[in-house]
């Protein structure tokens, strides 16, 4: 693990190096959070290796209180306290954690239900959560597990939160990266040009430079993080989701981590992923990424156009392995 003077002092030869041209050379900070991994990019306004330092330990200040406040796999956590109240009772909770919950009714709603952060007891129930697990669930036992889903069996409001039926619990995955790209987006406003990545969630700022975005190619075989399409996006946000990165196979059988709330199954489809581009928020890319990977894709398309600011291109696996990129009509292929 780097320690903070090793830290402090890589910080002194990027910033020393950059001292020798006269154009600053941008500065990366990178950690570990939500079980992957982030970025952060800029061109630090000063010489001070303090400026840089600041904003890490802003950084992580903003990443270890939303994981306090919706990371799953911290039992202390004020999401897995409300997960585990046997309670309907109203629960109070912290400003992020509300706003949060608040925006994943719109895709809620937008989907007719098929985006669902109540989904978390199925997710679980097929071997995509914390506990062992040994072999799909049998029909009866999803059937059990579906009485208690649906997000209209929550309320929030004024920072506080309660079930309708004490079994229920949530999962915010889908959107709390994209959330937390906005948060140090907002913090670090005062730079013109900045890349924020959290685990491919990515919001960018451009002024005098072109981001550059590769979109892996949606193959469980990318163990080398092959590249698909390479995009510019300046001063908008991607999200991206798929079928490729957290599965299993058992008996020659493909199950993912995205499951249908209504069936209760994985969703059986031939898209690979789904790249939102929106110019709202990275929340809402990420939000709605999930959402279209979820819904119909015969309905991706009308939905898609119907939307302002939004663009998505979606990845279709044929059954040679050979993959079709459809794009929205203003998506950035270049």
């Amino acid at each position: 693990m780097m320690t903070l003077a090793n830290r402090l002092a890589l910080l002194l030869i990027l910033l020393l190096f950059s001292c020798s041209s006269p154009q600053k050379e941008i500065v990366s900070i990178k950690g570990s959070t939500m079980g992957t991994t982030y970025t952060v990019k800029f061109f630090p306004l000063t010489n001070n290796p303090i400026e840089i330092e600041d904003n890490y330990i802003l950084i992580e200040k903003i990443l270890k209180d939303i994981n306090q406040q919706m990371s799953t796999y911290i039992p202390s956590s004020e999401i897995s306290t409300f997960n585990q109240l046997e309670s309907t009772d109203w629960f109070v909770i912290s400003e992020d954690f509300s706003n949060v919950v608040e925006q994943s009714f719109k895709y809620y709603d937008l989907s007719d239900g098929q985006y669902d952060i109540t989904v978390m007891p199925l997710v679980n129930l097929w071997g995509f959560g914390p506990d062992i697990f040994e072999s799909p669930p049998s029909k009866a036992m999803i059937d059990s597990v579906k009485t208690f889903i649906g997000q209209d069996l929550i309320d929030v409001e004024n920072q506080k939160i309660r079930k309708k039926d004490s079994r229920v619990q949530i999962d915010l995955s889908s959107i709390a990266k994209g959330y937390a790209v906005d948060k140090i987006f907002n913090a670090l406003n005062r730079y013109d040009d900045l890349f924020i990545e959290i685990g491919g969630e990515i919001r960018t700022k451009s002024k005098s430079k072109d981001w550059k975005i590769g979109i892996n190619t949606p193959s469980i075989t990318n163990f080398e993080n092959d590249i698909e399409l390479i995009i510019t996006l300046n001063n908008l946000s991607i999200a991206t989701s798929g079928n490729y990165r957290n599965f299993y196979i058992i008996d020659d059988k493909f199950y993912h981590h995205e499951i249908n709330p209504k069936t209760g199954y994985p969703i059986s489809s031939n898209l690979g992923s789904i790249s939102i581009i929106s110019d709202k928020s990275c929340l809402d890319a990420d939000g709605l990424s999930t959402m279209f990977y979820t819904v119909d894709k015969k309905l991706t398309k009308d939905m898609i156009e119907s939307l302002d600011g939004v663009e998505s291109l979606a990845i279709v696996v044929n059954n040679d392995k050979t993959f079709i990129k459809e794009f929205s009509s203003n998506f950035p292929n270049n």
